[in-house]
């Protein structure tokens, strides 16, 4: 029958995901706790649309009581899809629902491999970066993908990796499942590409949801813009090597060339616009908002501690400084403390030179 892959927060890259290796022909459940949305997967099938095309796929739906019914399906494959808040509880759901050879993945921001190998063991942990993906879950049973690397571009929007780092068969498996939703591969870089995609997240979470603005804001802004994003990388850039980390590209552009362009070399402030320009050709498609002011213009929790609140944490652990993170973090715990509002002023208050 083929393996019994679960997702688990079918929201906007599980639920598209999952429609997607559904359609390729894999066993798929969808787990949500978002009544009305497995209800409407029941009875209607997950759409996904994107500018051109709409798609509609019937699937297999669970609401989160009807889990226990897996006693009789056990999952191979558990692709952990939730919020990072949400990451000890959704992977303790499915632990016990495992085969004897499954593993959970964490299709997350953040770094959150640590939360579910406490609950199944490190030898059971995947880590799986989702990067360019661009999805939103606009309601129930409906997810739209705004955003797609250009055609003919190698750029992967999965990276799957094994905590050490090894080139593993279910890695590999994995991955040629996955290249029926986009393109995926497999890296020995895990914690390195987890830190990449962390100090971007770092910017939008923090950045954009403390000055509730849209990214193309900042993006486009060659002057404060750019100013803002070279000293929030530089310091994430910073703490990720201190930790040991290889990082990859930021918004296109080398880490060495965002910290010399933050030490004002006139050649990587040049390197910066231009790579800025393609970014924003890639990422700004339509108006677009950071999933943290999101979340908390519509009274959620959002995942702050988890990913601009992480370099501060990292930060303070190994004794280096990160005042920026750290401040950012302040203002949008504030914000959903409901003691401030989001402002363009916010952003003002940073200890930025």
């Amino acid at each position: 029958m083929g393996k019994h892959i679960a997702v688990i927060g079918a929201g906007a890259v599980g639920g598209y995901v999952g429609a997607f290796l559904t359609e390729a022909g894999s066993r798929v459940s969808f787990i949500d706790p978002w009544p009305e949305h497995i209800d409407h997967i029941k009875r209607h099938g997950i759409t996904v649309r994107s500018a051109d095309t709409e798609t509609t796929i019937a699937a297999r739906a669970l609401h989160i009581h009807e889990v226990q019914t897996l006693t009789w399906d056990p999952i191979d494959i558990a692709l952990v899809a939730v919020k990072s808040f949400d990451t000890a509880w959704a992977t303790a759901l499915i632990a016990g629902y495992l085969s004897p050879a499954g593993y959970a993945v964490s299709m997350q921001n953040g770094m959150n491999e640590q939360q579910l190998a406490d609950v199944v063991g490190w030898d059971r942990v995947l880590g799986c970066i989702v990067s360019g993906l661009g999805v939103k879950c606009t309601d129930p049973g409906q997810i739209y993908r705004f955003l797609a690397p250009p055609t003919g571009s190698d750029h992967a929007v999965f990276r799957i990796g094994e905590i050490g780092g090894a080139c593993t068969m279910r890695a590999t498996e994995l991955a040629a499942m996955l290249g029926a939703v986009d393109r995926a591969i497999v890296t020995p870089n895990l914690w390195g590409e987890r830190w990449t995609k962390l100090i971007t997240n770092s910017f939008t979470h923090g950045v954009l949801g403390a000055s509730g603005q849209w990214d193309e804001d900042f993006y486009r802004d060659e002057d404060w813009g750019h100013r803002v994003l070279k000293a929030v990388f530089a310091e994430s850039i910073s703490v990720g090597r201190s930790l040991g980390y290889e990082i990859g590209s930021v918004c296109g552009a080398a880490p060495d060339v965002w910290l010399a362009a933050y030490d004002g070399q006139e050649q990587a402030e040049l390197e910066i616009r231009e790579a800025m320009k393609a970014w924003c050709e890639f990422k700004v498609k339509e108006p677009s908002r950071s999933s943290v002011g999101r979340d908390i213009s519509q009274g959620r929790r959002s995942e702050i501690e988890f990913t601009t609140g992480l370099v501060a944490r990292k930060a303070r652990e190994i004794g280096l400084p990160a005042p920026i993170h750290a401040r950012l973090t302040e203002m949008v715990l504030e914000l959903q403390a409901g003691r401030i509002d989001a402002s363009p002023e916010r952003i003002h208050e940073l200890p930025i030179r």
